[in-house]
Parts: C-alpha cells; structure tokens; sequence
C-alpha cells in the first residue's frame, strides 16, 4: 500500500514546486534548530546529513550500474595493481562485488581469489567481473582454510568490520604464507566532524558495522601483534594504504601426496 502510495506521489515528490518547497521547509527547520542549544541544534542537523549520505551513497551506487562511484573517482585501485606483479597469487579477502579482485586479475595480471561470506555479493561479483584468473570463494576468513599458498593478501576495507583482528592476521600469515600484505583501513582522524560528533554522543564511524576506524599509531600497533612490519604507508582521502611484510615469512606448506 505504502509503495503504491510512493508511486502515485512520485510525479508531484519530483516536481520543481516539491523541490522549492522542500528547501524553504529546511531553511526554516535548520534556523529554528539553530536557536536551540548548540550541542542540541548540532545533534539535529547532523541527523539529517547522516539521512541525507545515506541516500547519496545508494545513489552513487546506482550511477555506475551497481558498484560505488568512490571505486573510479578515488582510483585507489591502483595502489594495489601497482605493488602486484604478473602471475602472483593473491587473496582478496572480504572481495565484495568484486571491483578490486577483477583490476588485479585483469590490470595486474595475477591469479586472484575472492574471498567474501556473502552469496549475494559473489552472485553480482561472477556476473559483473568474469575475468581469467579470478575466482570468487564464499567463505569466512574466521574459518575458510587457504588451499594453497598466496604470494599477497589484501585485506581493503576489511579489518574494521573485523572484532578479533590481530588474530585473523596472524591466521593469514600461518595459513596463506603471503610475502606481503596490502591492506587498506578508514582513518579516524579523517575531518574535525568525528570527535565533535563523539562529544555530542551521535555515531562517529562512516560505517555502522564498523568494529573500530584507525589512527597510524593504532594500525601500527595491531600490525606489530600480528607480526607485520610496515614497508609502505600512503595517506589519502581519509585513509590508511599500507604494505606490510612478515617479519618471519613463513616457510612453504608441504605438498603431501595423494
């Protein structure tokens, strides 16, 4: 009934008139909340704008047919093509979609799996990026085992929705026996609004499954639990990229006979 309501609506709701309205609307609506106390007139405002992302990220999603605008606008795809060479093996964990794994098959040349718990988004990812070398694996990193070894992990945009995460590293550092890992994290020091929202008692994390969001020093110090050194650390649109190698490679598994 509610939909059927929305779509009777939807020619006045994107109207010219709906539009001059709304805004009139929300210039008295945000001078009013700005006669409240600070603290409270920031806690309103910053509840529409979290509405209002929200929208916009569905939207930025929808402009680029299904994958997030941020992929090619951000290019930061490249930072991992750029650090993979030609027939290296490399595991992409939490591969989503899909975006990333298909570049480093495709633009780095390596032989890529792709690692996510979610059906859904491996369903999209082998429609959308079918690509030689690549395969997608639904599993979760907690417990799948590696089948063999990985020259690379690349963990982007992962570790944050991760709770036990030194120990999901080490995992990977016992199990895949990469020689690096790639990994990328949302700093928490991105823009002034995050402390201020903090203090106001408003959610800080640009992601509400996020389980934390990194200063360097911390991402340094959980790199250093799980036995990774930082080789490289590049700081850009509010993010943390790092290369980070073992600081005891692992020897390679055993190959038993059949």
């Amino acid at each position: 009934m509610r939909r059927t309501l929305l779509r009777l609506l939807d020619p006045l709701l994107k109207s010219t008139l709906a539009e001059r309205l709304v805004v009139l609307q929300v210039r008295l609506w945000s001078a009013a909340v700005s006669r409240l106390p600070p603290a409270e007139g920031l806690r309103r405002l910053l509840s529409l704008d979290d509405r209002l992302q929200a929208r916009i990220d569905l939207l930025a999603i929808d402009l680029d047919g299904g994958v997030h605008a941020k992929h090619r606008l951000t290019a930061y795809h490249d930072f991992f093509v750029e650090r993979i060479h030609r027939g290296e093996r490399v595991l992409d964990v939490g591969c989503g979609k899909g975006e990333l794994a298909y570049d480093l098959a495709v633009a780095a040349g390596a032989r890529v799996t792709g690692l996510d718990r979610s059906r859904d988004v491996l369903d999209f990812a082998r429609a959308r990026f079918p690509a030689e070398g690549l395969e997608f694996v639904e599993g979760d990193v907690l417990t799948w085992d590696p089948p063999h070894d990985y020259d690379v992990v690349v963990l982007s945009n992962v570790l944050e929705h991760i709770a036990p995460r030194v120990s999901v590293l080490r995992r990977l550092g016992s199990m895949a026996r990469p020689s690096r890992f790639l990994v990328r994290v949302p700093m928490s020091e991105r823009d002034w609004l995050v402390p201020l929202r903090k203090e106001l008692g408003l959610p800080y994390f640009n992601d509400p499954t996020h389980e934390t969001e990194y200063t360097v020093e911390q991402l340094r110090s959980e790199l250093a639990a799980a036995g990774i050194a930082i080789e490289e650390l590049v700081q850009r649109w509010g993010e943390l990229w790092v290369v980070g190698r073992p600081e005891e490679p692992a020897e390679p598994r055993a190959i038993l006979p059949r």
